[in-house]
């Protein structure tokens, strides 16, 4: 796993207290699901929102459809990171558009110095280390026929790039191989932490809405973001009853903090505490 993997780990940076939480319980599958809870297994192990599979963590993540929505969200938000980082390169010549004979829609097609790059996220459950590897596969096997199309508009040299992000924040490593093409080392840094921060936030939102059924997110709209602020850090004094809300702005890759000190017991509305969930 690459360090961005666990760049969170010392300074929560990006990252939700609420998230860092989740993930350390995610990847070591400690999280109370049917098919794994502690004492005797339950008769019955099926996913509890929709019945037809065991209730695991990689269901749950990515497998459920009743969360169809916030896959295609949390899809949605690297994307929206990648996209950033190709447009101040190259030129974006389609994004999410029918292309070729079978009107194949690869999440954008970018033009960098000549060259045609089909590039497509994906985020598959890290449960092993093949996991990434045919993620890829299928991504290139799925657009090959797209280099050939290209290739007849006159274009010489035409890749695939799949970029894979596992759902608890697993980087993989080959993604810098195109990255380092449109992003200085600097900038790449904090891309990877951003795209892991992303997935985790996510896949907390996912998780705790499964547990609960409290909404997590709102999905009323194609530019959905969570019911809880994304780029917050939370921490609680127990003694005052004060909290510190770190806030970075997601315009500026998140690179501006600042501090706000609120009365937490008093400003906190039932709303939004029945909205925000961690277990």
């Amino acid at each position: 796993m690459a360090p961005a993997s666990s760049h969170f780990l010392f300074d929560g940076k990006y990252t939700r207290f609420a998230d860092w939480r989740f993930v350390h319980k995610a990847r070591l599958n400690l999280v109370p699901l049917n098919s794994n809870k502690n004492g005797p297994l339950p008769a019955d192990r099926n996913c509890r929102r929709c019945g037809k599979w065991v209730e695991t963590l990689p269901h749950v993540l990515n497998h459920c459809t009743s969360y169809s929505a916030a896959w295609q969200m949390r899809h949605n938000a690297v994307l929206a990171r990648i996209e950033t980082a190709i447009a101040y390169r190259g030129t974006i010549l389609s994004e999410n558009q029918a292309i070729g004979p079978n009107h194949l829609r690869p999440d954008l097609v970018a033009e960098i110095d000549g060259t045609i790059y089909i590039v497509d996220v994906t985020v598959p459950f890290e449960n092993r280390r093949d996991a990434f590897r045919l993620a890829r596969e299928r991504k290139t096997n799925k657009y090959q026929e797209l280099i050939p199309f290209y290739k007849n508009q006159g274009y010489q040299d035409v890749q695939i790039v799949p970029i894979v992000v596992g759902s608890l924040g697993a980087w993989d490593p080959e993604n810098d191989l195109f990255l380092k093409k449109v992003a200085t080392r600097s900038y790449l840094a904090v891309l990877r932490k951003l795209c892991v921060s992303e997935c985790i936030r996510w896949s907390r939102d996912i998780y705790v809405q499964h547990l609960t059924g409290a909404q997590q997110y709102s999905t009323t709209n194609n530019n959905a973001i969570p019911l809880e602020l994304p780029s917050t850090t939370e921490a609680i004094d127990n003694n005052d009853n004060s909290q510190v809300i770190t806030t970075t702005d997601s315009q500026d890759n998140r690179d501006t903090c600042t501090t706000q000190i609120s009365q937490h017991c008093q400003e906190s509305s039932p709303t939004m505490e029945a909205n925000i969930v961690d277990l």
